[in-house]
């Protein structure tokens, strides 16, 4: 009987040719631009559906910010300088808060103030240093408690056990090269009988300023009225209150040193469908439009858009929903921060919840290097600072 000869000489090599076929290909793939992360869902064209955001601030936010004080209701706490619509808002300078240097890469912190302790308010501020937050918009809503507080000792006391907590944040962030803007605002504050509480806050924020060394870098409005009932049928109307309070809002802030920033979704501008064009002091544009030329007598303004994907390349993309602001912006001098999500919210593919910081990082700077050209563009900002920091 013939003797077979043996194979393993022959598969010895083989072997070893597949295995680096096999590890090469690895290690290529590797440096591509390739991730398999769950929750991501790539809509088509004809299947994409506007998404509404509601932000974390909705689960907490006090009643006072919601309800409609009667007491207040014609009370708008605006100059009569309001009626000047184009004057220019000049900015005071203001020296004490760390120097925007870059980008930016800002985060909410939602956490009432009086709920802030030392402890709680080192670990946020020590964790944002850590990883590269330049500014956090700090929630103060809750001072409307304090606002429809009958005047007396009492209220004093409040309102300065208020102060000495804000003044005390931003000491502790200013000295961790943060700076802190104040935020605040609720679906209805742009209505009838309801702007009281946003020029009640605005106020505050303002005389904070005047009168203490350590000061807010900027006033934030976190205004939804897209979520307000009324919206779906009367949408000019809706976007025709809120571009009004941003207006009166410009002139109020005449004089002070605070930047200002509007936090909006990502279907206000001509591309979406979502909102109609409307007039607004004798021009035809859509909301988007009006904010800009609005924002353009406010040095320092930005507009923060939610541009919720937890990707940055293809249709639906972050950058996708952002681009058309993002060019409009291009001739004026408002910067366009885009905003992603990373908290537990619904749908999934609008969260880098449940991703890695690496994958985060990564759809990020694609985001930065897109819009690396563009004038207009500002940064970035995470929401929110409890859980981004969460992301391993």
């Amino acid at each position: 009987m013939k003797k077979r000869k043996s194979l393993f000489k022959y598969k010895t090599p083989l072997f070893f040719v597949l295995a680096g076929i096999f590890i090469i290909g690895l290690i290529w793939l590797r440096f591509q631009d390739i991730t398999v992360v769950p929750n991501i869902v790539v809509l088509s064209k004809q299947s994409q559906k506007t998404f509404y955001p509601t932000l974390y601030s909705n689960t907490h936010i006090t009643q006072n910010a919601i309800v409609s004080d009667p007491r207040f209701k014609d009370i708008t706490i605006v100059d009569e300088e309001s009626l000047l619509s184009n004057v220019i808002s000049s900015v005071k300078k203001n020296i004490s808060t760390p120097k925007s240097e870059g980008l930016e890469n800002g985060t909410w912190l939602w956490t009432p103030l009086l709920e802030i302790t030392p402890e709680y308010r080192t670990s946020i501020i020590s964790g944002a240093k850590k990883n590269g937050i330049k500014a956090i918009y700090l929630s103060i809503d809750t001072y409307l408690d304090i606002f429809v507080m009958p005047n007396g000792p009492e209220k004093d006391l409040k309102k300065k056990t208020f102060d000495i907590a804000l003044e005390d944040f931003i000491v502790e962030a200013h000295k961790n090269n943060i700076s802190v803007d104040a935020e605040a605002g609720w679906q209805n504050w742009a209505e009838d009988g309801n702007s009281y509480k946003a020029y009640a806050v605005l106020n505050y924020v303002i005389q904070f300023n005047k009168t203490h060394k350590e000061k807010l870098r900027g006033f934030q409005y976190d205004v939804e009225p897209y979520m307000l009932s009324s919206f779906k049928n009367n949408k000019s109307v809706v976007l025709y209150n809120f571009i009004s309070l941003i207006d009166q809002t410009v002139v109020k802030l005449n004089n002070s040193d605070l930047e200002l920033s509007v936090v909006i979704p990502d279907f206000y501008d001509s591309v979406s469908g979502e909102t109609p064009q409307l007039s607004y002091k004798g021009n035809a544009g859509y909301a988007f439009d009006h904010l800009l030329s609005v924002l353009e007598r406010r040095e320092g303004s930005k507009i923060i858009v939610m541009s919720y994907r937890n990707f940055s390349k293809g249709d639906d993309s972050s950058v996708d929903i952002s681009k058309n602001e993002i060019t409009e912006a291009n001739t004026y001098h408002s910067k366009v921060i885009i905003a992603q999500e990373t908290g537990d919210v619904p749908p999934p593919y609008v969260t880098f919840h449940n991703t890695t910081r690496s994958y985060y990082n990564k759809q990020v700077a694609f985001i930065q290097n897109t819009f690396a050209s563009d004038k207009s563009f500002g940064g970035i900002a995470v929401h929110y600072v409890n859980a981004f920091l969460e992301l391993k």
